[in-house]
């Protein structure tokens, strides 16, 4: 027998009641739950429920249920329908995402314009704003804020010779002579 190609649309000669009986099937996950719940559907009647009624109408027997389930392959079906959900979540997700990194990348953009025309006028400006934004616009890139970590590998370290810390002491001392005749410039 050649079966047809799976979809989550309606099959080929599969009813309406056949059809909505199996987004019944999606909804409760069995089809012991599906019976129950179309029990229940007419009991609830919502503004959806109203329609869904009329598409599902008289409930068939338990084997009829279980024969449109393996006529129409409701288990590979449901699979499926997972499946094409997760990759429209997927796609609703990335363009989220896209449109966040170009709003903060616009409100970036415009908070740097404004501190420039700010620092034209002569103004101060403070650069703390600017810097939370260039930190959130490279989050949300996925790229790195610049902390980075160094390991160091003990094994390939060995102690100064004498000519390497003759030469540390030499630029000890010129560091503390530079910031102590700033420190005086100052004053």
């Amino acid at each position: 027998m050649n079966k047809p190609n799976l979809t989550t649309s309606k099959m080929p000669k599969e009813t309406e009641q056949q059809y909505t009986a199996w987004l019944l099937y999606c909804e409760a996950g069995s089809i012991q739950k599906t019976l129950r719940l179309w029990d229940r559907v007419g009991q609830s009647l919502g503004e959806t429920w109203v329609e869904f009624v009329d598409r599902i109408g008289k409930k068939p027997s338990d084997t009829t249920i279980e024969s449109w389930s393996k006529k129409f392959r409701w288990v590979e079906r449901k699979d499926l329908k997972l499946t094409e959900d997760l990759e429209g979540l997927r796609k609703k997700a990335q363009e989220i995402k896209q449109k966040k990194v170009f709003i903060i990348g616009e409100i970036f953009w415009e908070k740097l314009q404004a501190l420039k025309k700010q620092m034209k006028k002569g103004e101060g400006a403070s650069v703390d704003e600017i810097k939370k934004l260039w930190e959130m616009f490279r989050t949300e890139m996925g790229e790195s804020l610049g902390k980075h970590e160094l390991s160091i590998n003990e094994d390939e370290q060995k102690p100064p010779t004498p000519e390497e810390m003759e030469l540390g002491a030499v630029i000890d001392d010129a560091i503390e002579k530079f910031y102590d005749r700033n420190k005086t410039a100052k004053k």
